[in-house]
């Protein structure tokens, strides 16, 4: 599902974020050899964030053609519709034979 990569994209950008946040207060106090380390670890957050967020867009494009092709169809009931078209159909059928 879309959402799920969706979770996953947003997961990932909130632990680059912590990289970064970690990355600068390292650097701050001159501990460069961390702050390289959170930097670079909220690097690879960032770019599987990127690739989750491109996934999710790449689902989400795909259900809403998917939902678009079954509207065009008429495989969606209308809200006032009550049984499925061809339940109804089955049901007139039946009611014609038993006339008959």
């Amino acid at each position: 599902m879309a959402r799920d990569e969706h979770n996953k994209a947003a997961e990932h950008h909130e632990n680059a974020a912590k990289s970064h946040r970690a990355a600068a207060e390292h650097h701050g106090k001159g501990d460069h050899t961390k702050g390289k380390e959170h930097s670079t670890s909220a690097q690879q957050h960032s770019q599987n964030a990127r690739q989750h967020s491109e996934q999710a867009h790449t689902k989400s494009q795909q259900q809403r053609n998917e939902h678009e092709a079954r509207l065009a169809s008429g495989l969606y009931l209308s809200s006032r519709e009550t049984t499925p078209p061809l339940q109804g159909f089955s049901q007139f059928a039946n009611e014609l034979g038993n006339i008959a």
